[in-house]
């Protein structure tokens, strides 16, 4: 439909496809893969045509089921590129507070203040793994959803273990 459109505009007008590049500051290729529906222009050239050619962004987008598509499937993306970063950066973060906590214990520090510590992270790792899980899991895209999800467990693990690690060494079972 956006080619068709952008098409019988330009010819409407006479014009050529180089003519359009230039008013658009993109290249005639550009313009003749948009009119042969090899790709899309952007929202803010997309915005210059509707102004241009004087037709409305909505007639523009919602009439072509392909670029709406490509819309969603965009926003997909971003939203589990969104979602795959706030999984990462919260465990990576868990991560350094159990290996903080840890050096803390084996360098003589005091396990009646680090196992509370310790088991706050434990607590935040569970927390994250069930959000993640349970609600944000089903919107990633497979990739992304595997490697978080193996970092997460990752991290759960790490965290349990120091947790078990300064309990057995509190109860006197093992030594640093």
């Amino acid at each position: 439909m956006i080619a068709e459109i952008l098409k019988a505009q330009r010819k409407k007008r006479g014009q050529t496809q180089q003519e359009v590049a230039e008013i658009f500051n993109v290249t005639r290729q550009t313009v003749s893969n948009w009119e042969n529906e090899k790709n899309y222009p952007d929202i803010p050239t997309l915005v210059a045509i509707s102004d241009y050619y004087e037709i409305s962004l909505d007639y523009l987008m919602k009439g072509d089921a392909k670029y709406m598509a490509k819309m969603a499937n965009e926003a997909r993306l971003l939203q589990t590129i969104r979602i795959g970063l706030f999984s990462g950066i919260c465990g990576g973060a868990l991560l350094i507070f159990s290996i903080i906590s840890f050096l803390t214990a084996s360098n003589g520090g005091r396990l009646e203040n680090i196992i509370p510590v310790q088991l706050l992270i434990v607590i935040a790792a569970i927390w994250l793994c069930v959000i993640h899980f349970k609600n944000l899991k089903e919107e990633m895209a497979a990739p992304i959803r595997t490697a978080a999800s193996v970092f997460l467990l990752a991290a759960l693990f790490v965290t349990l273990l120091c947790l078990m690690i300064f309990i057995l060494a509190a109860m006197g079972l093992i030594h640093f």
